[in-house]
């Protein structure tokens, strides 16, 4: 009977480690140290969140963006400025797609909810873009970057933070993610009006 008991103790850790990992909020019940956060990204990548197809795809990016703060450590402060911009198709740096900006909206929007300074600038929606004006911009001390690479049925993701001033990365994240419609739909390249000069 002791092996049920540590077994559904194992569950309930899993599950509280989760919660806390995809909804940002402490849970009454659960106590949480340093050390538990810091683990809790690698628990949910080892328990296949990523590539679990009921998880939606905002609860994927908070928990990278969680993976990710948690790797850089010390090296990422709130202080300074982290730009996100938009993921690129490794076979097809040049195509921009809403899937692209959407994965580093969300894990940037994450970061500004723990309190870091982020630029949405490149990857805001229209509604959100009269946040950021255009103009002279001061260079960002961290980059928030990737790709993604389209396979039948899978998604690879590669993360990064980059440190422009020490040439330097300062975390990354590579994971898989179910190729599924909402993300082959959303991973549509962009319309791209090409304009063709007639005979002079």
């Amino acid at each position: 009977m002791t092996k049920p008991r540590r077994q559904g103790k194992r569950k309930t850790f899993v599950l509280c480690a989760a919660s806390l990992l995809l909804s940002g909020t402490l849970l009454t019940g659960c106590e949480v140290t340093n050390f538990q956060i810091a683990t809790t990204a690698i628990t949910a990548a080892t328990q296949g969140l990523f590539s679990d197809p009921k998880v939606n795809l905002r609860e994927k990016n908070y928990a990278a963006a969680d993976y990710l703060l948690q790797q850089s450590g010390n090296y990422l402060n709130r202080t300074g400025e982290i730009e996100a911009r938009a993921l690129t198709e490794a076979d097809n740096p040049a195509a921009v797609s809403a899937l692209g900006r959407r994965m580093t909206d969300d894990i940037g929007q994450r970061f500004a909810e723990l309190g870091y300074t982020v630029n949405l600038r490149h990857v805001s929606s229209k509604v959100d873009s009269t946040l950021y004006p255009p103009g002279a911009q001061e260079a960002p001390q961290f980059i928030l970057s990737g790709s993604y690479l389209k396979k039948d049925k899978k998604l690879e993701v590669y993360l990064r933070i980059f440190e422009p001033g020490a040439q330097r990365i300062v975390s990354s994240f590579n994971y898989t993610m179910p190729y599924s419609s909402e993300i082959r739909r959303l991973a549509e390249a962009d319309t791209q009006i090409i304009r063709l000069e007639g005979p002079q």
